[in-house]
């Protein structure tokens, strides 16, 4: 059997087993987001006035969910063998610019002495290295399910399970993030969600293969 053909052969069966991903795709990114919340609450703590700024963890963790919905559709895609993207990285693109505007207008709408600080959170953005951390238990579990459905183009389904991780991870950060800035958020939570696509990539094209 040629190549082309088994590739076809596994598109037309990857769609029988359609009713068994959807329970173990819900299974993952509910159990990732649980043991993310867990990690966050064992080694970092909520932050101490979660009370009073509970609105605002809210909206930070829906950014999150916003920025994994996004990247969603996209992984479920690339999961499939032989499938590419189409449509789905306009929606990608879109979420970038709504980051980009978000960011543009709270620092203009801001006082000038303090844009530096409200653009970096007064400190290093610490959510760089652990929303990447919190991801993992999400990435390894969505691993697990990928690598089923024997996707084709790893690079790149990797960097989508990364990001899809990134925003879960994001999720459980933000219990925890003193942050509350737009222009912090809107950056540097984008900035780790693109970072968990990239080491996705990586370690995708290795471990997604079958």
């Amino acid at each position: 059997m040629k190549t082309n053909d088994l590739i076809d052969a596994l598109a037309r069966n990857s769609e029988a087993p359609k009713t068994r991903v959807w329970p173990r795709l819900a299974f993952a990114l509910i159990v990732g987001l649980l043991i993310a919340v867990g990690l966050v609450l064992t080694f970092f703590g909520m932050r101490p006035d979660i009370g009073a700024a509970r609105m605002m963890v809210m909206m930070k963790a829906g950014f999150a969910a916003l920025g994994a919905g996004v990247v969603l559709p996209l992984l479920l895609q690339l999961a499939k063998p032989g499938r590419g993207p189409g449509w789905r990285l306009a929606a990608i693109g879109g979420f970038a610019l709504l980051c980009a505007g978000v960011v543009a207008v709270a620092l203009m709408g801001g006082d000038p002495s303090t844009r530096f600080e409200a653009w970096m959170g007064g400190a290093f953005p610490w959510c760089i290295v652990l929303i990447p951390v919190l991801a993992t238990p999400t990435a390894a579990l969505l691993g697990w399910l990928v690598r089923d459905l024997a996707p084709t183009r790893l690079a790149m389904t990797g960097a989508a399970l990364g990001a899809v991780s990134g925003g879960v991870g994001a999720m459980a950060y933000a219990m925890y993030c003193p942050t509350d800035s737009a222009a912090f958020v809107a950056t540097w939570y984008a900035v780790a969600i693109a970072l968990c696509a990239v080491i996705g990539a990586v370690v995708g094209a290795r471990l997604l293969r079958w």
